[in-house]
């Protein structure tokens, strides 16, 4: 038996993106909303991450579900029983409210609506009944939206959050560079998650926006005001939101000698572009393992085009 069930949900413009994340974190396509893992990731890492949670118990029906709960003799106070919808239609979110006071009078503790110590989870899937402890996505790196210094071609918020994800597979323990961090729209989400991650600036003003953004949260993060090019030191991972301007031949030719040096420092890089610089990037001898598209909002007017690479041919 899986030990998880992780809830997801995303906007359509998004969900290329959201798939991409998903085969990082868990080594294979998801392609339901509600799917079982017996990974345990931070319920908080991925912005597509609604909640999840943690099976304790499984049944054929309610009523011997109720059984085993009652078996064994839970008596936290301040306990809270949910009923999480696993698909839409689900047949049983109508009966939610009975089938969670059924389940809260198999407690021995006293419930708490208001300021629950713990959140218990019931759903019911594919014919089975499931139950455990429900944790949600705190959302709390929603407040790097009100950041000091923007700019309206930065990356947004879940983009930034879900292509670290991507370029370390969910390990934070992995050693990253963002060559082109900008006012450090990645940098934030990479520190507030726990990722090692360095930022590298060319210009000067920039990088000191950059700074200004990490300082206003408190984090300690790197901002190395360089060109990649004078990079020498080595990371497990690269983050390169490509930079843009009018497309002209040079704009081109600027962009790979960035491919290339982020080729040059690191093991694996994720790169992102508002053009399609598929074939060019073959040409650069990288091997593009996965690819993405993801959009601006519902009109898809502005893409942004997403490789996942790994080393040179």
């Amino acid at each position: 038996m899986a030990q998880y069930i992780y809830y997801i949900n995303y906007q359509d413009y998004e969900a290329d993106l959201c798939a991409l994340e998903m085969r990082a974190l868990f080594n294979r396509p998801i392609e339901n909303k509600a799917f079982f893992s017996d990974q345990r990731v931070d319920e908080s890492l991925s912005p597509y991450f609604k909640s999840r949670l943690e099976i304790l118990l499984e049944a054929t029906d309610l009523e011997e579900l109720i059984h085993k709960i009652s078996k064994k003799n839970y008596t936290e106070d301040g306990f809270m029983v949910k009923y999480v919808p696993a698909i839409k239609p689900d047949p049983m979110e109508k009966k939610r409210r009975a089938i969670t006071k059924a389940i809260g009078y198999a407690f021995e503790g006293l419930p708490s609506f208001d300021h629950p110590v713990i959140i218990y989870g019931v759903t019911y899937y594919n014919s089975k009944w499931y139950f455990g402890v429900l944790v949600y996505n705190t959302m709390l790196w929603k407040k790097h939206m009100s950041k000091p210094n923007s700019y309206s071609s930065s990356l947004g918020l879940n983009t930034a959050k879900a292509i670290l994800n991507v370029a370390t597979q969910g390990d934070t323990s992995k050693k990253i560079i963002d060559p082109c961090c900008g006012v450090g729209t990645v940098l934030l989400e990479g520190h507030y998650s726990g990722y090692d991650v360095t930022g590298c600036e060319i210009n000067y003003k920039v990088a000191m926006k950059a700074r200004e953004n990490l300082k206003h949260y408190g984090y300690k993060g790197q901002v190395i005001q360089k060109d990649i090019k004078e990079m020498d030191e080595y990371y497990d991972a690269a983050v390169v939101d490509l930079p843009y301007g009018n497309f002209s031949k040079s704009d081109e030719v600027d962009m790979m000698n960035i491919i290339h040096h982020a080729a040059r420092i690191s093991e694996r890089q994720v790169l992102i572009s508002t053009i399609d610089l598929t074939m060019k990037i073959r040409e650069e001898g990288l091997v593009v393992v996965d690819q993405s598209v993801v959009y601006k909002n519902r009109s898809k007017r502005f893409a942004r085009y997403i490789w996942v690479c790994e080393g040179l041919n």
